[in-house]
């Protein structure tokens, strides 16, 4: 169950990124046409780009690809989803 500790110690509480390595890992793992999207809030990785209001395209595989190779390493995966949080962040998602 989800709940909102704000009224917490500041110490107990984290701070969720938008985009992880394990969101961009699962994209490598995906079909070839396949993107990660920020849709209610959480990102999800779908076989082919969203409609028109249901969510935000953030990285294609193939342009994920394209800047990482088919099999990067983990820094590299680390370095890569917080560049993307940070442009999701950005706009305010």
């Amino acid at each position: 169950m989800d709940t909102d500790n704000s009224s917490g110690n500041s110490a107990e509480r984290r701070v969720r990124t938008q985009v992880d390595p394990a969101d961009l890992q699962r994209l490598l793992e995906a079909g070839p046409d396949s993107c990660l999207v920020l849709s209610e809030g959480r990102m999800q990785v779908r076989e082919a780009s969203p409609r028109d209001g249901d969510g935000l395209v953030v990285v294609t595989r193939a342009d994920l690809i394209a800047q990482l190779g088919e099999s990067p390493a983990d820094n590299d995966l680390v370095t890569q989803a917080a560049l993307l949080d940070s442009e999701v962040r950005s706009l305010g998602a």
